[in-house]
């Protein structure tokens, strides 16, 4: 007798519909997970930009300023111009917050990939550190992908030390000393 190996057709329809449950429940949570992971990325980048901007300011006993560019050699105050465009930080010898002849940058970062945006009301254009490492003001900065706060992250500045938000009341959207971060969208 010759017996037949194999799968029926019904039993292939019925896998592939499991197959396909499966990957629609799986493929929105990994998508998420991306997004997640980048902007957890672009935090720290930014974190470790302030930081370092901060250790330089006592390392010189200088003024240091970060500031954001699109050319990674001068400050930009266009309103067009945010964050997520790029930044740069250098020692800032008048302290006022751009980059002058015979002030030397101290390093670059290019920009974001689109859609992810970092934005601050608290600070436009620059932030600065003093000799003591004192920031110049308080505020705080969101990144943020599609221009959406759910999910967001915060990046709180103190005239003492930087820190990254946390979400206290599991609403998917950082908190900061305030209660709010900066919004996302363009001022």
């Amino acid at each position: 007798m010759n017996k037949q190996h194999g799968v029926t057709l019904i039993e292939l329809m019925i896998a592939l519909a499991v197959l396909s449950i499966l990957l629609s429940i799986a493929v929105p949570s990994f998508r998420q997970s991306i997004i997640s992971n980048r902007l957890t990325t672009v935090t720290n980048e930014f974190m470790a930009a302030i930081n370092f901007a901060r250790s330089e300011a006592i390392k010189l006993g200088q003024s240091v300023t970060l500031c954001k560019s699109t050319d990674g050699s001068s400050c930009s105050t266009v309103n067009t111009v945010y964050w997520e465009d790029g930044w740069i930080v250098f020692a800032d010898a008048n302290a006022d917050g751009d980059l002058d002849v015979g002030e030397t940058l101290l390093r670059v970062w290019p920009a974001l990939q689109p859609p992810y945006s970092l934005r601050s009301s608290a600070f436009p254009n620059f932030l600065r550190y003093n000799p003591q490492g004192a920031a110049s003001n308080n505020g705080n900065f969101a990144a943020c992908h599609d221009s959406a706060e759910v999910g967001a992250k915060a990046v709180i500045i103190t005239r003492v030390r930087p820190r990254q938000g946390v979400d206290g009341n599991n609403d998917r959207i950082p908190e900061t000393d305030s209660g709010n971060i900066s919004s996302c969208e363009s001022p």
